[in-house]
């Protein structure tokens, strides 16, 4: 019967790697070991840490000819966030375009550099959790995506409530869902709708036309009704600002009579600040916390949620929800440090960031940083490595998210089909042979980047294959793989002969580290090898 008592038994590297791989991305072989070190309660302790907001992203494209390019108002390695957001003093509007999009390239690239050096942290999971809930896209200018995801920063595994009020007049979601049109004397429901059907507590089945389980289409009239008023200022230039503001002439100022989901509540004029009256409303119904609740075990346990599921995990856990008020991470906290989390032996399809994370930081990559430049194009290779892989951050698919996390009963297969899985493979090989991509119209060569060498090294007697393959398996893997495809990874070091011939060429290259035949023999049978393992289906999964 699954629980959520805490869980009492061994703590080793394989409780390690499961809970680093679930709530970071590509746990390091010494993240694990950290982790080891400090046990279960010590290594919550620091997922949950609170940490300052990091550095701003910067121009990342260096001067040409003593002169910001393509950037006329940032310098390179300047931060451009308090920047004009339009470049209106550029008179060519290609380059008007191309300015814009170099801050979109920082944005993303400086995104992915957080999730690589985040470390034994939940934020960046977290924050990509809140991107995929609360949905934006179609934003061209930067400045306003950084505000956005900085609320996810901010209130990671804080308040659901405060994020809802927060997130409902964030000028990126005005934008989207109609926000910024949606007066007194026209109101748009986009916006209302999916607060209540996507956004915190679901629709339910249909009790009769027009009637949820959890409220009714008066409800989605009337709350669009309750959230007018609000828009985007212009700038001193003309264009769109940052922040919301709230015009009282554009609100209704009637009553809004609520059906009876809501216990027939009447929501009064209450001007800028009736919007967080509206979210308090839909929260005083429990749904809200086991809404959020089975969202949350979809991102970080399994899909399936089966009725006992719901009765001993997600009843408890939304119990602590609405109990702390609805902060997510008491509750978080409790799952992760329980019994079910660590017997759930169900697997999850990694998720392309995922996966990509798995064969970079995971396997020791270190992205070059020896110039601002190199490091944010490195960044943004991962970036388009994974919207290859269909997850693009910032350009959701729809308001729903990816698919993977709602639309059943596929769940994360979606990740994974004749498409995209040669895909994966054409990604994996590139991680260690290395590969060309096209970044700022120009080729940018990511190197055969995984250390195998390094690797290999760190792997206490790793001259033996059998030892070697053992604990590439374990790091690598998720779980058990047969005697047979062990055998099969030991016949590509020792290409089918005696496992000796291993040991003696391991033997001579480590005697001689320096004497590139030597090095070149190992390190190809090596790169043979990691390829093999991370194209395999057991490192597809975590």
């Amino acid at each position: 019967m699954p629980n959520l008592d805490m869980y009492s038994g061994d703590w080793t590297t394989l409780q390690a790697r499961h809970l680093l791989r679930r709530t970071t991305f590509g746990p390091s072989r010494e993240m694990v070991n950290t982790s080891v070190e400090m046990g279960l309660s010590q290594t919550l302790d620091q997922l949950f840490a609170e940490q300052p907001l990091p550095d701003l992203p910067v121009n990342s494209h260096p001067d040409e000819g003593g002169v910001a390019y393509p950037d006329p108002y940032v310098n390179y390695g300047e931060p451009w966030f308090d920047r004009p957001i339009h470049p209106d003093d550029i008179n060519d509007r290609s380059l008007q375009s191309r300015t814009l999009k170099a801050r979109l390239r920082s944005l993303v690239g400086w995104t992915y550099l957080q999730m690589f050096y985040s470390g034994i942290s939940l934020r960046e999971k977290m924050a990509l959790f809140w991107h995929n809930h609360f949905v934006v896209a179609g934003e061209i200018f930067a400045q306003r995506k950084y505000v956005y995801q900085t609320l996810f920063r901010t209130n990671a595994f804080g308040n659901f409530k405060q994020l809802t009020k927060d997130i409902t007049i964030d000028t990126g979601m005005l934008k989207y869902l109609s926000g910024t049109i949606n007066t007194k004397d026209a109101p748009n429901e986009n916006y209302s709708r999916e607060l209540l059907e996507l956004f915190t507590i679901g629709k339910g089945e249909m009790v009769d036309p027009g009637d949820y389980t959890n409220y009714t289409e008066t409800d989605v009239e009337q709350l669009a009704r309750a959230l007018t008023g609000w828009y985007i200022p212009k700038s001193r230039a003309g264009h769109d600002g940052l922040y919301a503001e709230y015009n009282r002439r554009k609100h209704d100022t009637g009553d809004k009579q609520l059906s009876h989901r809501f216990n027939n509540a009447v929501i009064t004029d209450n001007g800028e600040n009736e919007y967080k009256d509206v979210v308090d409303v839909i929260f005083q119904q429990d749904e809200c916390s086991r809404f959020i609740t089975r969202k949350l075990y979809r991102w970080f346990v399994y899909s399936e949620i089966t009725s006992e599921i719901e009765t001993n995990i997600i009843e408890p856990l939304a119990q602590i929800i609405r109990d702390n008020d609805y902060e997510v991470g008491p509750a978080l906290r409790v799952l992760f440090a329980s019994d079910h989390f660590f017997e759930t032996t169900a697997c999850m399809i990694k998720s392309p960031i995922d996966f990509i994370m798995s064969a970079s930081r995971g396997l020791g990559v270190t992205p070059p940083a020896e110039t601002i430049e190199e490091e944010y194009k490195y960044a943004v290779v991962l970036y388009v490595m994974a919207t290859q892989l269909d997850q693009s951050i910032f350009c959701h698919p729809n308001v729903a998210g990816w698919k993977a996390y709602y639309q059943e009963p596929q769940f994360y297969k979606t990740w994974i089909n004749s498409l995209l899985l040669p895909r994966r493979t054409n990604v994996a090989n590139s991680m260690v042979y290395g590969e060309k991509y096209e970044i700022d119209d120009g080729i940018f060569f990511v190197s055969a980047v995984i250390p195998v060498l390094e690797i290999a090294e760190s792997i206490v007697g790793a001259e033996y294959p059998e030892i070697l393959v053992s604990e590439l398996v374990a790091h690598l893997f998720n779980y058990p793989i047969t005697d047979e495809q062990k055998a099969q990874l030991k016949s590509i070091l020792t290409l089918g002969l005696m496992d000796d011939e291993w040991t003696e060429e391991y033997g001579y290259y480590l005697e001689d580290p320096t004497n590139k035949a030597k090095k070149s023999g190992v390190q190809t049978k090596l790169r043979t090898l990691f390829s093999t393992m991370v194209q395999m289906s057991e490192f597809q999964i975590m």
